[in-house]
């Protein structure tokens, strides 16, 4: 008997080890943590997945993105903070219209496209605030698959960056996709002609 309870105890460790993201996790939602410490979550959307990249948020702070395959983006609705200030006043959103339909990423290949934006700000008046509009060039690039290890789980992934440019514009930003989950997740934003730099690396990634 005692030796039936002492195997038991062994198996405690294992019994409690988190289970590892599959692509059916979307259905109901795959939590994820970047190196900024904020916890996110991405789930299934239709024909694209809905990103929550501010879900822990204890301020004013939102940052929710929809985009197919968790990368060509077609909305985006924020409320900057202090703390976290991305861009454009006191909050709005984008809607994005891609030229072109985007390709499943493909390691050593590139996509260039041209990006209709529509740019809202809200000011707090009746009117909602200005809205600009206008094109950006956008070159993306799918990098080697390589093996990655994310909550104690080992994931295939391929970098994918893309630069935005128009004449007031010049932007990088990296994504990490997931190729066997069928989604990618932002992790850099470099703004050339500001110098600034946001490192948000993948640091976890567990069944919501």
């Amino acid at each position: 008997m005692k030796s039936v309870v002492f195997l038991a105890l062994l198996c405690l460790p294992d019994l409690a080890q988190a289970r590892c993201v599959t692509a059916a996790d979307l259905a109901s939602g795959i939590a994820f943590t970047r190196q900024d410490g904020h916890i996110g979550l991405i789930k299934g959307d239709g024909d694209a997945v809905a990103i929550d990249y501010a879900a822990n948020s204890k301020t004013a702070w939102t940052d929710q993105r929809r985009a197919h395959l968790g990368i060509y983006e077609t909305g985006w609705t924020w409320v900057p903070t202090d703390d976290y200030y991305v861009g454009g006043g006191p909050g709005g959103g984008y809607r994005f219209k891609l030229g072109g339909t985007p390709p499943l990423p493909a390691a050593g290949t590139t996509w260039t496209t041209r990006i209709k934006v529509q740019e809202a700000h809200d000011d707090g008046t009746e009117s909602g605030g200005s809205v600009q509009r206008y094109t950006l060039k956008a070159s993306y690039s799918y990098q080697p698959v390589k093996d990655a290890t994310l909550s104690g789980c080992s994931y295939k992934i391929m970098p994918v960056e893309a630069t935005f440019t128009r004449s007031n514009t010049d932007l990088t930003r990296r994504w990490i996709y997931f190729p066997d989950l069928g989604f990618g997740l932002e992790t850099r934003v470099t703004n050339h002609l500001t110098g600034e730099e946001r490192k948000l690396g993948l640091t976890a990634l567990t069944p919501n």
